[in-house]
Formats: C-alpha cells, structure tokens, sequence
C-alpha cells in the first residue's frame, strides 16, 4: 500500500513540474505575441555574370597520304551447297490454330488466362483450373465441347470463340 501512496506522491510533482513548465512556455507565447513586429531587413545579393570567352584554336592542314598498290582480289570459290532443309508438314488446322499442345494450359497465354477467368468462368479461378484439367483427360475435340456445352457459354462471344481455338490445338 505505502508503495502505491508513493507512486501516487512522485506523479503529483511530476504533475506540478510539467504545470509549471507549461505556465512558463504560455508566459513566453504570451510575450512573442505581444512584442512589436521587427521592420523588414533587406539582404544584398551580388550578381555575377559568366563570361565566355572563345579563342580561336589553330587547325592543322589535312594529311594525304600516297596512295597504296591495289592488290588484285583473290577469286571466291564456291561455297559448298547447303544442305537441304527438310521440310516440316503442317497440317492445315495446324497452320489456322497453331502448333498442337499436349496440356490446354500451355496454349493459354497469361493475359488469356485471365480473360478466360473473367469472361468464361465468372472470375473463379478453382472452377477454371478443374475443367482445364478435365478438358486434358478428355479423347477428342468432339468430347469437349460436349463438355464445355454444359456451361451455357454465348457461342458467339470472341472468348467463348477464341477458346475453341485453344481446344482446337489440344486436340488438334
């Protein structure tokens, strides 16, 4: 308990210090307040101009140098015949959809990837995620759009449009 009136004591001349502080800080504000205002002093500022001067600088007469014996150019030889390009066969929905892709998602570019969350999946990315996956298990291109039918998706949309064409390259 003495402890506790102790404490109690110390923080009640705390208490009175800080007041009296406090008191001395107003009576200072108070004067600042009071005191007349100083006239404006005027401060001198010295401006210095640069000045560039420019001398002339001496050039010196152009070197020709004699001319040099022209040495007849050697004759190229052939060059041996370039092997011959194997040319790769391009299917024709190859060449309109794109190189086939053995997992959906590597057709799916970032930027589409969220276009086709947004547009297609209605911003759920799990649901997204899971047909992906479904849609890779499937056998053919006919099965998935069975698939991707129980959707309800606008076939004429350009995502519901530009996602077949994603399918397209995984089934080719």
């Amino acid at each position: 308990m003495e402890e506790v009136i102790k404490y109690f004591e110390s923080l009640e001349e705390r208490i009175a210090t800080l007041e009296a502080e406090i008191a001395s800080l107003e009576a200072e504000l108070d004067e600042l307040k009071n005191r007349p205002a100083s006239e404006p002093q005027v401060i001198e500022k010295e401006v210095v101009k640069e000045v560039v001067v420019e001398k002339p600088v001496a050039v010196a007469a152009p070197v020709v140098e004699p001319e040099l014996p022209v040495e007849p150019e050697p004759v190229p030889t052939p060059a041996p015949a370039p092997a011959p390009v194997k040319e790769e066969v391009v299917s024709p929905k190859a060449a309109v959809y794109g190189k086939a892709v053995s997992d959906i998602r590597q057709a799916i570019s970032l930027g589409d990837r969220f276009l086709y969350q947004r547009e297609l999946f209605g911003q759920n990315a799990e649901l997204m995620q899971r047909t992906l996956a479904e849609l890779n298990e499937l056998g053919s291109f006919d099965e998935a759009i069975a698939y991707i039918n129980r959707f309800g998706w606008d076939t004429e949309s350009s995502t519901y449009q530009q996602f077949i064409v994603t399918l397209h390259r995984r089934f080719g």
